[in-house]
């Protein structure tokens, strides 16, 4: 058995949501989708820039750490494996979007390009 496969539907609808909450006002015009993976007893957030920015990644980090904050809140609703760690992964890239990249995930927003 798999780390991933050993998350409930409920650990990742609880972490998808946490995640959503986090990224009230955090998401520019530059982000062009992001996911929810866990690989590795860690929770990785993936966001896909359209370009490099300081900015989207300082807001992006927040969002981790808010995430992290409000998974604390719902601690009691959670299963061990799915209270961990949670780490960014920035990808920059103008290239067509390929959703969850080999990993477990679910995509949480997605841009609408032309």
């Amino acid at each position: 058995m798999t780390v991933q496969s050993s998350l409930s539907l409920s650990d990742w609808n609880w972490a998808v949501l946490m995640l959503h909450q986090a990224l009230v006002g955090a998401i520019s015009p530059n982000v062009r989708m992001i996911e929810l993976a866990f690989e590795e007893s860690r929770w990785i957030v993936r966001v896909t820039l359209r370009t490099d920015d300081l900015q989207d990644r300082e807001e992006i980090d927040d969002a981790c750490d808010a995430m992290g904050a409000y998974l604390e809140d719902v601690h009691s609703k959670l299963s061990q494996d799915a209270y961990s760690k949670i780490v960014s992964d920035v990808v920059v890239s103008a290239d067509p979007l390929d959703p969850s990249g080999g990993l477990e995930s679910r995509v949480v927003f997605m841009a609408r390009e032309n």
